[in-house]
Order: C-alpha cells, then structure tokens, then sequence
C-alpha cells in the first residue's frame, strides 16, 4: 500500500464519532459517551475542526481577539522577558565581566534581522508571536538552525502547525511509531517532526505532492501546554470557551440585525376593508417604497399604512450576554471583569481578589513558556555563540560555568503603590520578605536595581563636591582696579 493510500485510510472513521462539542457539526451541543479512547484519537478527529474554529474567533469574535491580546500583554509584556547572565567563576561566585559580555551579546543577536531566518522578527517580536499562536492554535514548531549565517551561527525560524499532518501516522520497523507527525520511541518521547515541505494551505500545495522532511527532535520544539497524559499534540487555549462563544456571537449578531431593522422603522401598505377593491383593469397604485427623514408620503385610495415595530433588542439582551461572557471567561481562565471590560457593580476588594487570581495565571504560563522557550534558546545560543567565536575572551571549554541565566517576566503594579510600599516596609522589618524579593517581584533585577542606586549615590557625591568647591573659591572683582591698585569706587 502506498503512503498516500495509508494516509488516505487513517482519515476515515464513522460520521458522528468527533469526541469535542465544538467539533461536533452545527454546533448545536454536546452528546455524551461512554467510551474512552486516549486523547491523541480524540485530536486526530476534532483537532482540525476546533483550530479552524479558533482561527475564525480570532479573527472575528471581538473577546477572542481581547483574549489573545491579554495573553501578548501579561505574559510577555511591553518589553519581553528579560535575560539576565548568571555566569560563574571556577570558586562558584558570579563572573560579572562575562555575564556582562553575554548580556551584551544577547542583546545584539536578539536585534531585528539576525535572530529570525527571514529577518523581519525580533527577539521580542518572536516572543509575542509565539505566544499568540500557541493560545490561537494551540502549539507551534519552533526550529534551532545551527550554522546559520549570521555573526552567532544561530537563529530561529517559526512554522504554522499546519506543517505536521494530522492525519499522518505510522508504525516503523525500529520500533518507533509516528502519530499525527510526531515519531515517538517507546516511552512515548519525541525523536522527531515529520514536517510538511509545503503548507497544506497553500494554493501551490497539492496533496499528490506531498513531501515530508524528517527532522530530528534536537533540532526543532512542537510546543504546546499539555491538558492530559501521553498528549502529542496541542490544544487552543480557548476550545473550552469556544462553543459559548459561538452562541454568544450568533445571538449578539441576531439582535444588532433586528435592532437595525426596528431603528428603520418600516411600515406596510394594507388593504382597507372598508373600500372596495378596484378594478382589475385599472392602473396599480404607486407606492412609496423608500422614505427620508422628515419626508410625508400620500397613502394610495384603499390603504391604510401600518407600522412594523419590532422590540429589539429584547429586554434579556444584557443579562444573557452577561451570563454568557461569564461562562466564557471561565473557560477562558481569566476574570470576566477584565475579559468583558466591566467594571460595573465591583468594589476594590472582589476586584483586587480577580486580579491576583488572574495574575497567579499568567504567571503560570510565563513559567511554561520560560522553560519550554527561552531557556532552550538561550543555552543554544550561548553553545553556538562560543563555537563560532563571536565573544571575545570567552572559550567554548568554558560552557558549562558560563551556562547559567535568568528570565524575568513581567510584573504589574497596583492602583495604589503607597499602601503596596507601606506593606512592603513593614514586611522588611519583620523580616517576612526581603528587598531582592520585593525587587524581583516587580520584574526587575535587584543587581542591576543597586548598581542604579550605586551609581545614583557617585552623581549625587559628584554635584555636592562640585557645588562645594564653587563655594570656597573667592569672590572674583567685577571692576579693574586702577594704576595704583585703588578701587574705581575709593575716595
């Protein structure tokens, strides 16, 4: 049987077997099963239908698109993540010059046109579109290109998912087995991505040319935030939401149309009983069809002119939205205040109470895309960065103690800083935090925070040194003397 054979079996199975609601034809709701099948079949079925429904919300559904947009701004932020170089001397004390020298580095490496392959990303801009298509779509490919030419011999290059077919699986002879693109060994570990050489969406695309390219699990990252145990593949982060929000948009659209409509004020010619009906060969009336404002019309002999007045939208309209905004930032995992943009009817403290529940959450998530993100990028980058020569004065041999970073993520102030400061003064007296902690908590970097203060201190120092030398120097005559050493001014 040829692979194309093989790949056209695998995609058949019974109509009515989809295992997700939103997958479900129509959409009109769930049905419930007993069977239990593992989470890589029920992703072989409905995953294709549920992105393509998440890419529809997304560019459509107005709190899908504020979605996304929170997961851009509160895990990534206005300025990424920050790297901090935490290299170490053979004693095990910080090596400030090299960390200072890799930072350095970093920094310019992470500059638009050389991280990316394409050159139209940055370092932060990868960051933020990572983040976006992991939420939209669920994961994304990310491959590590060794030797690439530029000055570190590395750069990154970003796939849609779309490149590993679904619909793609196999049982190999060395005892490895493929599912929806992912070659998995025997403890289910990916060894590799068995990727599309051209997106299947493409119009240049034709199934009878399909062409996958092996590459190994060392050299590119499928990441996705893992829902179940033994999961190969990723799910949106809205698919739990998404059937409500569905409703919620086809009744939202519903009602604005009638809204319109009863705004338009239509009207309809009647038939008086009254009258009797003309004759058949007389000449039809002529109707207004079309008013303007502030226009009167004649109402044609034997009509009467009847108002169409339709009540929307209905007087539920706001508390079903609610509710089903509610229902949708639940499974959304953020609160409904934010997501719905309502402030209405909230005091600080339930609202403050949301906040830090919301803010727990993204930093959750910063933690995952920290580890499955930026740390490999980082210790890659390092390898390659000393393999080419590219920093001076720092060996290759060297690796290991140079290997050490931090990532800092965002972090977010409150609407009232000074009860926050008096808080964290006293948490300081009572020794139940401390000032690098409260430092680092705000997403800064206590070293860089007291070398700042440090040098804050040395320009102060300086001005009053300044200042103080102006002061004892005498006062300067503003008038010559004359000949003989008298003032002009001297009697």
């Amino acid at each position: 049987m040829s692979e194309q054979q093989e790949n056209r079996k695998t995609r058949k199975h019974k109509p009515g077997q989809v295992r997700f609601a939103l997958a479900k034809q129509g959409m009109k709701g769930p049905r419930f099963g007993t069977q239990s099948i593992s989470i890589n079949e029920e992703l072989r079925r409905d995953l294709g239908a549920i992105k393509q429904q998440s890419r529809r919300a997304g560019n459509d559904d107005g709190y899908v698109v504020k979605f996304l947009s929170m997961c851009e701004t509160h895990i990534v932020g206005p300025e990424g993540f920050s790297y901090q170089s935490k290299a170490k001397l053979m004693s095990g004390k910080e090596d400030k010059r090299a960390s200072g020298l890799i930072e350095s580095h970093f920094s310019a490496w992470g500059k638009k046109g050389t991280c990316d392959v394409t050159g139209r990303y940055s370092w932060q801009d990868i960051q933020t579109l990572f983040i976006r298509t992991v939420a939209e779509d669920g994961e994304i490919l990310v491959r590590f290109v060794e030797g690439f030419p530029n000055r570190y011999g590395f750069a990154l290059q970003l796939l849609d998912s779309a490149h590993l077919d679904i619909n793609y699986n196999r049982e190999l002879k060395d005892g490895h087995r493929i599912r929806m693109g992912v070659e998995l060994d025997n403890w289910d570990r990916p060894v590799a991505y068995h990727v599309l050489t051209q997106h299947p969406g493409d119009r240049v695309y034709f199934y009878g040319n399909t062409r996958y390219e092996r590459i190994p699990a060392s050299e590119m990252l499928l990441s996705f935030l893992p829902y179940r145990v033994g999961q190969c593949r990723g799910l949106p982060w809205a698919h739990a939401a998404l059937l409500e929000m569905h409703h919620l948009y086809g009744y939202r659209e519903a009602e604005l149309t009638g809204a319109r409509v009863a705004a338009s004020k239509m009207f309809a010619y009647e038939p008086d009983s009254d009258v009797e009906p003309e004759d058949p060969d007389e000449e039809e009336p002529d109707f207004i069809e079309e008013v303007e404002p502030g226009m009167g019309i004649v109402v044609p002999y034997g009509y009467t002119l009847k108002e169409l007045n339709w009540q929307h939208p209905g007087g539920n309209f706001g508390a079903f939205m609610k509710e089903g905004k509610r229902g949708a930032a639940s499974g959304l995992d953020v609160s409904y205040n934010t997501l719905a943009n309502d402030l209405e009817g909230v005091n600080f403290s339930s609202l403050r109470q949301a906040v830090l529940e919301d803010r727990d959450s993204w930093k959750k998530k910063q933690r995952w895309m920290r580890q499955e993100l930026c740390d490999r990028v980082a210790s890659l980058w390092l390898r390659m960065a000393l393999v080419s020569g590219a920093i001076p004065s720092l060996k290759f041999s060297d690796y290991e103690r140079l290997n050490h970073h931090r990532f800092q993520g965002r972090r977010w102030e409150w609407v009232d800083p000074l009860k926050d400061e008096k808080a964290n003064t006293e948490a300081i007296g009572n020794m139940t935090k401390s000032p690098l902690q409260i430092i680092r908590d705000r997403g800064e970097d206590p070293e860089t925070v007291i070398n700042e203060l440090l040098e804050f201190e040395d320009m102060v120092a300086q001005i009053r040194k300044l200042r103080g030398a102006g002061q004892n120097q005498p006062k300067q005559d503003t008038e010559e003397d004359d000949a003989e050493g008298n003032h002009p001014e001297a009697g």
